[in-house]
């Protein structure tokens, strides 16, 4: 048991065990197997996989959530840029990601004019090359506000778990 998940990460545990022992021991709900517009009954092999997989997923889920408390409060205590370490145990970086992404490109077609195709990479969607942003955060170039209004800078942080040697 982990020290975070202290006396409520063993209840959870218990309770998940009597689910499955309970739904083992009584009389399994029925199943089907669905194929197009087409139902076939699931042997009881198979329901027991599918009850067993659905808890796992389930406690994987309620795990990420937890996990994902955890990072944020690291994140919170220590900010990021930084590497947390339990020496021989694990490592955790903290890092802040930034991303800028284009949301009116017909406007930003516009503003640019021919320059469009040499400082905007095109894909499915529009993805902004570095000269347009050093371009928009410029207090010297005159199509800066322009180019702003038709860019949205995103952040993420996030935690990247590794063993430590």
């Amino acid at each position: 048991m982990s020290l975070a998940g202290g006396k409520k990460g063993a209840k959870n545990m218990a309770r998940a065990a009597v689910k499955t022992k309970t739904v083992t021991e009584e009389a399994l709900p029925s199943g089907v197997k669905l194929v197009d517009k087409s139902e076939t009954p699931l042997d009881e092999g198979s329901i027991r996989l599918l009850i067993e997989g659905w808890e796992i997923k389930r406690q994987m889920d309620e795990l990420k959530a937890r996990l994902d408390a955890i990072n944020g409060r690291l994140i919170e205590a220590h900010g990021t840029g930084c590497a947390l370490v339990v020496s021989g145990l694990c490592r955790a970086s903290l890092v802040e990601r930034e991303s800028v992404r284009i949301e009116d490109a017909e406007r930003l077609k516009g503003v640019l004019g021919f320059r469009f195709t040499d400082l905007v990479r095109t894909e499915v969607i529009y993805k902004p090359e570095q000269k347009l942003i050093e371009m928009a955060v410029n207090a010297d170039e005159p199509l800066a506000p322009s180019i702003r209004q038709c860019l949205t800078v995103g952040k993420s942080h996030s935690v990247t778990w590794r063993a430590e040697k």
